[in-house]
């Protein structure tokens, strides 16, 4: 039996040597967390290899207050009692 020196961490355990990028479809390192072709932030790989997408919590957040501000916007405007 051939004594392979590669570390048992959960990526690994599915015998995946690479992860492919789900933006431009370019195979990384394991340990890559950013496409070297695309800059896009990756994470762990599913069963399949594909690196899944990390969420974007800043966007979110921006979205939020969009909202927000969206509606004091229209209470103020049209809503609130002179």
């Amino acid at each position: 039996m051939k004594n392979r020196s590669v570390p048992n961490d959960s990526e690994n355990a599915r015998g995946h040597i690479s992860k492919k990028c789900p933006e431009c479809m370019e195979y990384m390192p394991l340990s890559d967390e950013v496409c070297p072709a695309c800059g896009l932030a990756v994470g762990k790989i599913n069963k399949h290899g594909m690196a899944n997408r990390k969420t974007d919590w800043k966007a979110y957040v921006i979205a939020l207050f969009a909202w927000l501000f969206f509606f004091f916007y229209i209470w103020w405007a049209f809503i609130r009692e002179s």
